[in-house]
């Protein structure tokens, strides 16, 4: 169907509709609020519209498919087409290991998904496609994708006046909620999965990190090695022993992490309080006999995860130096 143009010269902002004037000098056209794209602004008088001419029931013309020339977002749609930018170098200095992983940011990963997942189904219910099953937008939500699809609600004024599609909603929300009250009254049982998951997460970054950089010099892939060091190689110091202030080096493949010197204690190790806020040892076994004269408290140190061990209640990791 041919699009037309025309001003927009006329607009109740509080009833949403409008009238426009066509480019070719025919009769104005009648616009309603509901013609224009979820992602656009309020028209404005003035505005420069493309659309196209439909009849209704009672023989009326009047604009349908209609879009306001030029970059008119909403200002939601602009901060959700920005938001990415920002994030995504939150990502990248989590991924160098600047910045420390919080599970909020696994919400705003799956709320972009989720708005764009709305937006996509109002666009689709507007030109008369084939919509996004409610099932996968509540699934979205119940990955962590529920503010994004709260804000999408809100100002795409989508999915928010279906009953039955509300009441899961507010239910998922409800399951969230309950979720994190659990977890913050009861901090001291789920804080040691978290550290294990965070250092599981930098290892994986760390690995990851590895192979692009073997692709980008050229190198054949390795296979990944454990962090932990053979008990034999320790004892036996074969190819292991440094000059400097420790008797054994990491693996390769180990994830490597600035610590501070926390205490020196000659009978056990050193202990050492990364950024990221795990805290662990430098067990003497790995150090030089004259380990204790060789530290200093408050020291900024380079480490590497040796062991995690278990006792049920809390867990206990054991570092190796990094010696520079």
């Amino acid at each position: 169907m041919k699009r037309e143009q025309g001003t927009l010269f006329h607009w109740d902002d509080h009833k949403g509709y409008g009238f426009l004037r066509p480019n070719n000098g025919t009769k104005d056209v009648f616009l309603h609020v509901k013609s224009l794209p979820h992602y656009q602004r309020r028209p404005q008088i003035g505005d420069l519209l493309t659309y196209e001419i439909e009849v209704d029931e009672k023989e009326r013309s009047y604009a349908s498919s209609a879009k306001i020339k030029g970059l008119a977002w909403s200002h939601f749609t602009f901060i959700w087409v920005c938001f990415p930018l920002p994030f995504g170098a939150y990502v990248y200095l989590v991924f160098q290991q600047f910045l420390p992983f919080h599970p909020v940011s696994i919400y705003a990963a799956v709320s972009l998904l989720t708005i764009w997942a709305y937006s996509c189904d109002k666009r689709a219910a507007q030109i008369g496609l084939r919509r996004t099953p409610e099932r996968r937008l509540h699934l979205l939500e119940a990955l962590g994708g529920w503010p994004g699809a709260l804000l999408a609600q809100i100002f795409y004024r989508h999915k928010s006046q279906k009953t039955s599609y509300q009441v899961v909603f507010w239910l998922i929300i409800a399951g969230h909620g309950f979720l994190w009250y659990v977890m913050l009254t009861h901090q001291e049982k789920y804080l040691p999965y978290q550290e294990v998951a965070t250092e599981k997460i930098q290892t994986l970054t760390h690995s990851v990190k590895r192979e692009i950089q073997r692709l980008l010099e050229g190198e054949k892939p390795e296979a990944v090695s454990s962090t932990k060091v053979p008990t034999t190689s320790i004892k036996q110091g074969t190819g292991l022993h440094s000059s400097k202030r420790s008797i054994i080096t990491p693996s390769r493949q180990a994830l490597i992490s600035e610590g501070i010197v926390k205490e020196i204690r000659p009978n056990e190790g050193v202990s050492v309080f990364l950024q990221t806020g795990t805290e662990g040892m430098i067990s003497k076994s790995t150090l030089v006999n004259n380990f204790s004269t060789r530290f200093t408290q408050g020291e900024h140190i380079r480490v590497a995860i040796h062991t995690i061990t278990s006792d049920g209640k809390k867990n206990r990791i054991e570092f190796v130096l990094v010696e520079k």
